[in-house]
């Protein structure tokens, strides 16, 4: 399917009529997003829209020809429903390409601005450049060696990164990148860059907070509004379109939260007390160094002050350079395996580079870095606090929601004996009520599910427990209730 819409836009590029209609209806597009269309699939976001116009149109008509004869209203509104859906469907499958690598990118571009600030303490643009293209960054490292191969040729390496970072999908590793190279080798400000990379982060999060709001009240009423025309239209085959339009909502809102998503997922079994623990650990360790200490020497003394999850760790490097008779380069990169913070790995890997050097510049930019790494700390402390409100809230709006579908359900009944007093015949069988309960519920973990995806919530079979034990309840005590009455 994919392939054909690309064969289609392919040919819609070249129909200047078509693409002046779409300019019409629709105006300016995402510059970006059409030069990145243009340079990977050979098309336009312009002949994008056009393409998907033509596969939406007919599927809306088909709709409207289907139900006209029932109800006009309702063949409206269902048809321009299905032409949206095939519309968006159409539209973002290719889309979706551009916007996972800008997600990727943006969750990747504080990492990436970290470690080369980094480098830059230790060496030059282009050992910078090398170390990056190192990594295991999706799609960065890979770029990076493009970088160096045009290098190689005779390209400065600044050039080449600043026409890198003006091609980028995503501001802010654009915004890294310009920072790095605005910036004086030693006077990056990684503080400052976090800081307002965190101010970005909270102008997000309340636009997140937002979309959750919005998502928890279409799932919330999408269900309600096919279920009440159901009952009072009687198109049975209604009404198993429930779930299934929950799940398709849940494709398209997930989308959303892409970023947030790959964001946690890099943080993913890493904790936050580690950056803190290596924080100290450099901390202690560039103290000793200032005071003019050989690196091994400096390494015995921080030994005696750090807390005791560091001493183990250190005891046993300490071990194998005195024991094993390695050397502190290779033994040190044992203690960089024993972290999976990737913000810690950056800082100890780049402390490896330095400890053979001056001991006492180096316990200086030992020093920086440990002072880097516990502003760091702050904020993600912070950021921690935002996420864990975030779920909370998600967390109460979708309890307070399955409590309101389980009421519903429950008084499917009486909504249906009252279309049979309006209308004078019953709307729909009596087994039928239970088949409505049972999708309503569906409904209800399809709405669970998302909500804990969009809050990267990892307890999601607790959540799904605890929203299906909320509608059985509602349900239950209103028809407990309906029986005594």
């Amino acid at each position: 399917m994919k392939s054909l819409i690309k064969y289609i836009a392919t040919k819609v590029e070249k129909l200047s009529f078509l693409l002046e209609i779409e300019r019409k209806l629709f105006g300016n597009h995402d510059e970006k997003l059409s030069k990145y269309l243009k340079m990977r699939f050979g098309f336009s976001l312009e002949a994008l829209i056009a393409t998907a116009l033509i596969f939406g149109l007919p599927f809306g008509i088909i709709s409207f020809l289907l139900l006209v004869k029932k109800n006009l209203l309702l063949a409206t509104v269902l048809s321009i429903i299905v032409f949206c859906i095939v519309f968006v469907l159409v539209k973002n499958s290719i889309t979706s390409t551009y916007e996972l690598e800008r997600s990727i990118l943006a969750s990747l571009a504080p990492l990436v601005f970290y470690e080369f600030s980094l480098n830059l303490e230790v060496g030059s643009v282009f050992e910078a450049i090398q170390n990056i293209s190192r990594s295991k960054y999706p799609i960065i490292s890979q770029n990076f060696k493009e970088i160096l191969d045009k290098i190689s040729l005779g390209q400065k390496p600044e050039k080449q990164l600043l026409h890198y970072a003006s091609i980028q999908p995503s501001n802010d590793l654009r915004t890294a990148l310009l920072t790095i190279l605005n910036a004086d080798k030693k006077a990056t400000d990684i503080g400052k860059y976090f800081q307002e990379a965190e101010n970005d982060y909270e102008k997000t999060n309340r636009e997140i907070e937002v979309k959750i709001l919005l998502t928890i009240i279409i799932s919330t009423f999408l269900p309600l509004l096919l279920t009440m025309i159901y009952v009072f239209w009687d198109y049975s085959w209604l009404i198993f379109t429930v779930p299934l339009i929950q799940l398709l909502f849940h494709v398209f809102s997930s989308k959303d939260y892409r970023i947030s998503i790959l964001e946690e997922t890099i943080m993913a079994g890493n904790k936050l007390s580690e950056l803190e623990e290596c924080a100290e650990l450099l901390e202690v360790y560039g103290k000793f160094l200032r005071l003019g200490y050989s690196p091994e020497k400096a390494l015995t003394k921080t030994v005696e002050v750090v807390s005791e999850k560091t001493k183990e760790k250190l005891k046993r490097i300490i071990k194998r350079i005195y024991s094993d008779l390695v050397s502190l380069r290779v033994a040190w990169e044992d203690l960089v395996t024993g972290f999976k913070h990737p913000f810690a790995i950056i800082s100890l890997k780049t402390v490896n580079k330095m400890i053979e050097k001056s001991s006492k510049d180096a316990g200086e930019k030992v020093f920086r870095i440990a002072a880097k790494l516990r502003e760091k700390a702050v904020l993600e402390r912070k950021r921690e606090t935002l996420i864990n409100a975030q779920r909370l809230k998600a967390k109460i709006i979708t309890l307070a929601s399955a409590l309101l579908l389980g009421f519903v359900a429950s008084l499917i009944p009486i909504v249906i004996y009252s279309s049979a007093f309006v209308f004078g015949k019953l709307s729909t069988s009596p087994i039928d009520n239970l088949s409505i309960a049972v999708l309503l519920l569906m409904a209800v973990i399809i709405m669970t599910f998302t909500n804990c995806k969009v809050t990267v919530d990892k307890n999601i079979k607790l959540q799904v427990m605890m929203a299906v034990l909320a509608f059985l309840f509602a349900y239950s005590v209103i028809s407990l209730l309906q029986h005594l009455i």
